[in-house]
């Protein structure tokens, strides 16, 4: 069993916004306010003609941004596009309120990542195989 100290310091580290751990008996959960996030989303885009994109500039480096329903990650794990049989949601794609968007494996246990609303998929912010921490957005929806 760890000591709390390594929790702490685990949760540090990793620059958590919240962990949760359960050990037989032994409860603990550490959560940290998040700063507030503007609804602008940066991007990451193979695309550079996509019209749902706008070019944003800062200190001279273009960064792409779009408007819309932000999808969170609602834990920190690896993230996998393709679900089941289907491939990977692109930019373009329509999604009905509940589809599932993704998955994302944390301990070994998949979890899926449903669609908040109805729309089109304005923007995929995450590529296969990488890990997202939580609350980070993974799609943008309009």
């Amino acid at each position: 069993m760890n000591s709390l100290q390594d929790y702490k310091e685990l949760f540090s580290q990793l620059n958590l916004t919240e962990l949760s751990v359960e050990e037989g008996d032994f409860k603990l959960f550490l959560k940290k306010e998040a700063p507030a996030v503007s609804m602008s989303v940066p991007v990451a885009s193979t695309k550079q003609d996509e019209p749902a994109l706008t070019e944003k500039k800062e200190s001279g480096d273009a960064q792409e941004t779009v408007e819309g329903t932000p999808v969170k990650a609602p834990l920190l794990g690896i993230f996998y596009a393709a679900v089941g049989d289907r491939p990977a949601l692109k930019v373009g794609d329509s999604v009905k309120s509940g589809d599932v968007l993704c998955t994302i494996e944390a301990m070994k246990m998949m979890n899926e990542v449903k669609a908040p609303a109805d729309g089109v998929i304005k923007a995929v912010c995450v590529t296969e195989g990488t890990l997202v921490e939580y609350s980070q957005t993974l799609f943008v929806i309009g």
